[in-house]
């Protein structure tokens, strides 16, 4: 069922939460992806965050950095 709901989304042109994933473990493997910052949104609606090893100064900035490119998505 789940792979239905991927597949019919993707039609759509939405990106779910799998979507994603998968897209950036393929960037990984790949070797494109020196760090992860990530936040989620629960069902119950808690959010979680999460980030590789890196410095808390290049967290916040990655965390800046895709604010901002939300932001300039959201201008379009």
């Amino acid at each position: 069922m789940n792979d239905i709901l991927e597949h019919r989304a993707k039609r759509e042109g939405r990106v779910t939460p799998r979507a994603c994933v998968e897209n950036l473990m393929q960037a990984i493997e790949m070797g494109l992806v020196d760090s992860v910052v990530f936040v989620a949104r629960q069902p119950n609606g808690e959010i979680k965050v999460g980030w590789s090893d890196t410095l808390d100064t290049e967290i916040i900035g990655l965390l800046e950095c895709g604010k901002h490119m939300v932001i300039r998505e959201m201008e379009r």
